[in-house]
């Protein structure tokens, strides 16, 4: 299915539904960031479990009321696909090779030498550099079903999906915006939600590792005493580490090093989280706290919203 998932159109409204939310934004301008209006509406539990929509007639009708209510009907949209349905590749093609060309070749290879966690996917690719007789293109795909099981609850909407992202490559986009990224550095997204945990590596703005890491319960770490015990949240901060290491020796051989941390987030022991990072990593961290932004209603726009202004802010 050729679904484009970088596209952006003028005056769309930026989606993203978590477990616990959906959330939009639209922007007036995005030189400098103004905010034309956003909303949200929470989700009880289990409506959308992981990612999963278990009750799609209930979610139905809450974006129904959201449209009704912000009367967005008949309106373009750009929406997120859950993190944990994300698969990303790194892959060398052929130099000469035009971008319809490239997306033919994965369309055939998908399956056969390129492997998926999932079968029928959506996908799209960036070129993201060129070497000798080789172009590096980054792969991007999901589960076509998930895909048209969101399109579907928006189009039933009166609402018009013309694009799909993810949210690490938004955010990161929004750090981008506000010139807290580094060209040459390793560094690591860390997008902290109330059930998950995404940590993602850029290296020269291009995106080359994504793992989400889920929560269960929030309340398991309070202060940094008890950062070392059990609990979901602990281990999620032991996957820190983790992933850190991999990356720097099992991926590139301990010659690299991850150089700056970007972390986002609404999850409520935000606070703690930001202090654990910074005792634990002797590295330089960026916090979203850092990007302010205006609203037409010269409201606060809340950590919770950032992912969307990313989307809306994409080229292409």
């Amino acid at each position: 299915m050729a679904l484009r998932l970088f596209q952006k159109k003028d005056k769309t409204i930026n989606f993203t539904i978590t477990d616990e939310a959906i959330r939009f934004v639209e922007l007036r301008q995005s030189d400098p960031l103004l905010i034309e209006k956003f909303g949200e509406r929470k989700l009880p539990e289990g409506m959308i479990v992981r990612g999963d929509i278990v009750k799609i007639d209930e979610l139905q009708d809450v974006i129904d009321n959201m449209v009704d209510e912000w009367k967005l009907k008949n309106r373009n949209i750009r929406f997120t696909i859950p993190d944990r349905y994300v698969a990303i590749r790194e892959e060398k093609v052929d130099r000469d090779l035009t971008l319809d060309e490239i997306k033919n070749f994965f369309f055939m290879q998908i399956g056969s030498t390129i492997h998926l966690p999932f079968d029928e996917p959506v996908f799209d690719v960036v070129v993201t550099g060129y070497e000798e007789n080789k172009q590096s293109v980054l792969l991007v795909a999901a589960p076509e079903q998930v895909v048209e099981d969101y399109m579907g609850v928006f189009e039933h909407a009166r609402l018009k999906p013309i694009a799909a992202d993810i949210a690490p490559l938004a955010l990161y986009r929004l750090f981008h915006s506000f010139d807290r990224t580094n060209d040459s550095a390793h560094e690591l997204l860390i997008h902290l939600k109330s059930n998950v945990m995404t940590l993602s590596i850029f290296h020269g703005h291009q995106l080359k590792f994504m793992k989400p890491v889920f929560i269960e319960k929030s309340e398991d770490v309070l202060d940094m005493e008890d950062a070392d015990g059990s609990g979901d949240l602990a281990d999620a901060l032991s996957e820190l580490d983790k992933v850190v290491n991999f990356y720097e020796n099992s991926v590139h051989g301990g010659q690299v090093k991850i150089e700056r941390i970007l972390f986002t987030g609404d999850h409520p022991q935000r606070s703690f989280v930001e202090e654990f990072i910074n005792k634990s990593f002797d590295i330089p961290v960026e916090t979203d706290e850092q990007m302010k932004m205006d609203t037409k209603q010269n409201e606060w726009l809340p950590p919770a919203f950032l992912a969307a202004v990313g989307l809306a802010l994409k080229d292409g």
